[in-house]
């Protein structure tokens, strides 16, 4: 046999020996590694072909994720210093067999979950490491029940929708919804700060992606009394153009247009990487059945007032307020909208969300429709205990309620009554929470927490409710029970 012919042999007995040509061709690839600083949390992802397998290593100062035949990427570096928050760098190596290691260097001994993602639309199949900062999870958690707790001012979140992971649309040009939303966003925090008698937060002040059930947290941490959600809208017909309102619906949309918005939106947690259980938003039926209704009322409410600010700053999709299964407004008891700017497909107006004065405008509209619906809350009323009126030193632990002290964990769950004085209610025929608190010029969820009610049918006829004496006489209206 000739020289050549002999290594024939020898190459076809190696490829077929070890399995053939398709397993020597049948390796993962790491596409990418990217990551994703958020305020509570460091996501690092690992972007590969196909679906990996892998073994997880965790110590003192590090987590190596080991992906099993995979190939080591030419065009990675092997060391990336990020000196971010939990994570110091990543180190690349060789794995014997064909495998990799990404290796994290953390600052110190840190709590981590890795979970992959199938793949799903444009994004391809992804291991997920975050790295948790739980001092930071909890000072933010902290303040906003502080702010809960202690405001005397009108609470809005603002909430710019996706970010990170979940870029939402894209325009033609390469405009990110993620992007311009935020934008939009942060003026609109800004006008609002600058309002006396009302105080503005965000759900997200970067690029990173916050899950549905957290942007639902941070909204009842803060106590907020209105939720804006801000969107672009696209659509694969790029003369589709306008702005649109929308609301909660507890049964069918109100439009086909409204289902298939409500259907993508609703995929943000997948796209943007949830782990699996932390998108679980199920609502608690006994509260939606007392609150939902009332509630949604006042979102069209506000809706309605949103509509004609809008409209003055752009045309509108939709002259009505839309109806929709939307996962980020499930708040049964805090109004709440979600409002498409504009069509991020369609190229004119994909220019305007670009534009800072139309930013500007849509702000300057949602702002004055906040301060219409809300009216800021009356100056707070000092109130003088006994002790005091006597001359003598308050004790601070307690507070005023005709005549009786009121521990200050109570008077911490009604941030209506800055006195703390609570008056008594007999429940009537056909009377519900909503209606109750509305004749009293307060909230169901101040209702819900001065006279601990869990279930619906505690509300019987003849039931003394404890109620929060306003700071103003409230004017009489005619409340009609449902």
């Amino acid at each position: 046999m000739s020289r050549a012919g002999k290594f024939f042999v020898i190459l076809v007995i190696w490829i077929f020996g070890s399995g053939g040509p398709s397993s020597a061709l049948a390796l993962n690839e790491i596409l990418n590694i990217r990551h994703w600083v958020a305020p509570d949390h460091t996501r690092v992802v690992i972007d590969t072909t196909e679906d990996a397998s892998f073994t997880v290593e965790k110590g003192e100062r590090q987590i190596a994720v080991d992906l099993d035949a995979t190939s080591l990427p030419p065009n990675l570096p092997r060391l990336t210093v990020l000196n971010k928050p939990g994570v110091e760098g990543i180190v690349l190596s060789a794995r014997p067999r064909s495998g990799v290691r990404v290796e994290l260097s953390l600052p110190g001994p840190l709590q981590t979950n890795v979970f992959k993602l199938k793949k799903f639309q444009d994004k391809p199949y992804r291991i997920v490491i975050d790295i948790s900062l739980p001092d930071a999870a909890k000072q933010e958690s902290d303040a906003r029940e502080r702010i809960k707790v202690t405001r005397k001012s009108r609470v809005v979140v603002i909430d710019p929708g996706h970010g990170g992971e979940a870029p939402g649309a894209v325009g033609k040009k390469g405009t990110l919804e993620k992007s311009v939303v935020l934008a939009i966003a942060l003026k609109l925090r800004d006008l609002l700060n600058q309002r006396e008698g009302y105080r503005a937060f965000l759900t997200r002040d970067g690029d990173y992606y916050v899950s549905f059930k957290k942007r639902l947290m941070i909204v009842r941490e803060y106590g907020a009394d209105l939720f804006v959600s801000i969107h672009a809208d696209a659509a694969r017909n790029r003369v589709a153009s306008g702005s649109s309102v929308y609301c909660l619906s507890t049964g069918a949309a109100s439009s086909e247009a409204a289902k298939i918005l409500a259907n993508n939106e609703n995929l943000a947690d997948v796209v943007g990487g949830v782990a699996n259980g932390e998108g679980n938003d199920a609502s608690d039926p006994i509260i939606l059945d007392m609150f939902q209704t009332h509630t949604i009322n006042q979102s069209r409410t506000f809706g309605t007032l949103l509509l004609r600010e809008l409209g003055a700053a752009n045309h509108l999709k939709f002259a009505t307020i839309q109806e929709a299964p939307f996962r980020v407004l499930k708040l049964p008891e805090v109004p709440s909208i979600l409002i498409e700017t504009a069509y991020i497909s369609n190229a004119k107006e994909e220019k305007l969300l670009r534009s800072d004065r139309f930013q500007t405008r849509i702000a300057e509209g949602v702002a004055r429709s906040v301060v219409e619906f809300l009216p800021a809350l009356p100056a707070t009323r000092v109130s003088l205990s006994v002790r005091e009126e006597e001359g003598k030193p308050r004790d601070p632990s307690v507070g005023v309620v005709k005549g009786k002290a009121k521990s200050v964990a109570d008077r911490k769950r009604d941030p209506i009554s800055k006195s703390g004085a609570t008056t008594a209610y007999r429940v009537k025929k056909g009377d519900t929470l909503a209606a109750i608190a509305t004749m009293h010029g307060t909230t169901t969820r101040v209702l819900i927490d001065l006279n601990r009610l869990k279930r619906p049918d505690t509300l019987y006829v003849g039931r003394k409710l404890i109620l929060p004496v306003p700071e103003r006489p409230v004017q009489s209206k005619k409340v009609v029970a449902r």
